[in-house]
């Protein structure tokens, strides 16, 4: 088991936390994207995946146009509870930055990045509002909104 001590990097946050978290171990990958977009793109909490700029062949795609080395990064990187409850609104689009890294050219056409359990988002601690390009679940919409958290179309 690894321990971290993790530095508020937030602009603006100048607290540091001197507590010793464990990762969060996420249920299901998508629902986990959907977490690091936030916190590597929106918030600049965590490093995205950046590509090795020397590697030119495609040897790090994988089935489908997935790059298997983005994906590694993503399911590999470590995402404490102090971080999470940094998330006060999530995207769900298939437009996300993320995607693009995991599977570079995927136009969202189908619903491979879906969570297929939600209880990691359901259960952010922060969380407000959710913004959808497509319906949810119902049973994800009414868990949402029965925690009070706003359910938006974009």
């Amino acid at each position: 088991m690894t321990l971290r001590v993790w530095r508020n990097t937030i602009p603006g946050m100048t607290d540091v936390s001197n507590a010793t978290e464990e990762p969060y171990d996420f249920a299901d990958f998508n629902a986990k994207l959907l977490v690091l977009d936030v916190l590597c793109f929106d918030l600049d909490v965590l490093d995205p995946y950046e590509p090795d700029e020397y590697d030119e062949s495609d040897e790090d795609e994988d089935v489908e146009g997935q790059d298997a080395a983005a994906r590694d990064y993503y399911d590999d990187l470590d995402v404490l509870p102090s971080q999470l409850s940094l998330i006060t609104e999530l995207t769900v689009d298939s437009t996300l930055e993320i995607y693009q890294d995991v599977h570079p050219g995927w136009e969202g056409d189908d619903d491979r990045y879906d969570p297929q359990n939600w209880d990691d988002i359901l259960t952010l601690p922060a969380l407000e509002t959710v913004y959808i390009a497509a319906p949810l679940p119902a049973h994800v919409d009414q868990a949402l909104r029965e925690r009070g958290i706003s359910v938006e179309t974009q």
